[in-house]
């Protein structure tokens, strides 16, 4: 899916930006410098992130990334611990439980009987509306051609796992690929935060788009270049609902480096507007990597595609 933007708005956002004062702030503790909006504060520059934080600064980390969400901590904790044993159920378990799921969100059979006994198409149609997929109109008509009533229809549908779900052969396929890319990214993600020399950030405070800075430096374990940078770096598919191919083309503090843009789906909306889009920069040198991240909420972000150009362009070594 393509985020369109018109330019009549790249032209308005081109002018507001154009009349932002930019501050530079120097990073002693990473030796860099970046110029940022003079509303921004530095909320962050450090070095050698510590390899352990609490639950309670996990949340609050949380919180400072989605400052709108009511989760509580006892709902963090819960999701967390939630996430990290989906890991390990095995696709038979993970399929009945998906399968339970989903026959809680079926038409119970008082209300389907009344839609049923008036016109079966459209009994079968409410029956599948709130499920993951609705039958084309011929499997509609081939189940309502049946002579059954309205309780042997709905019984044998509930009864029929493909009702709600693939066959399990093919939910098997699906899951343990799934599985396999969630802990290569495991590694990767472990292979990267074991070179992390420490992590700078910067936002406009009271800011409703969530916009933000994030400059991490880390120190290389081999020869590599940019892509593979990004590639260490990058999401799992699944959580990733638009993204670009990283390109070449972007030259920052005489580095030739790689960009990244992605809408990131953090499972707190279904608006895609309202999740972070982020545009990274990967840069490598010798045995020094950086990743520069911009993002705000992604229906925001071509009012500040401007101000995250600037940013990123401004990085210098020192």
């Amino acid at each position: 899916m393509k985020l369109l933007v018109s330019s009549e708005e790249v032209k308005m956002d081109t002018k507001k930006n154009d009349n932002i004062e930019y501050v530079n702030h120097t990073s002693n503790i990473l030796r860099f410098s970046i110029s940022i909006p003079s509303d921004w504060k530095v909320s962050a520059d450090r070095s050698e992130l510590e390899p352990w934080i609490s639950e309670e600064e996990a949340y609050e980390v949380f919180r400072r990334t989605l400052p709108d969400s009511s989760m509580t901590l006892e709902e963090f904790n819960r999701q967390a611990t939630e996430v990290a044993r989906e890991k390990k159920v095995p696709a038979e378990e993970a399929y009945e439980n998906l399968l339970e799921s989903e026959r809680a969100k079926a038409i119970k059979l008082n209300e389907f009987k009344k839609i049923y006994e008036r016109d079966k198409k459209e009994g079968y149609k409410a029956f599948f509306e709130k499920l993951l997929g609705m039958p084309p109109d011929e499997m509609m008509e081939g189940f309502a051609a049946n002579e059954l009533s309205a309780e042997e229809a709905h019984a044998r549908l509930m009864a029929d796992t493909e009702t709600f779900l693939i066959g399990f052969a093919e939910f098997k396929e699906q899951y343990e690929r799934e599985q396999e890319q969630r802990r290569q990214a495991e590694r990767r993600r472990e292979e990267l935060a074991q070179m992390e020399l420490g992590y700078f950030e910067a936002s406009p405070a009271n800011d409703e788009d969530y916009l933000s800075v994030e400059v991490t430096k880390l120190k290389l374990t081999r020869a590599m270049t940019p892509l593979e940078l990004y590639q260490l770096d990058k999401p799992i598919p699944e959580v990733l609902p638009w993204g670009n191919r990283p390109s070449k083309g972007i030259t920052v503090d005489s580095l030739q480096g790689i960009k990244y843009y992605y809408v990131f789906d953090t499972g707190e909306t279904r608006n895609m507007a309202e999740m972070p889009r982020f545009f990274n920069v990967y840069l490598t040198e010798m045995d020094v990597g950086w990743i520069i991240s911009c993002s705000c909420k992604a229906g925001a972000f071509p009012k500040y595609k401007g101000i995250f150009t600037t940013i990123v362009g401004s990085f210098r070594r020192i």
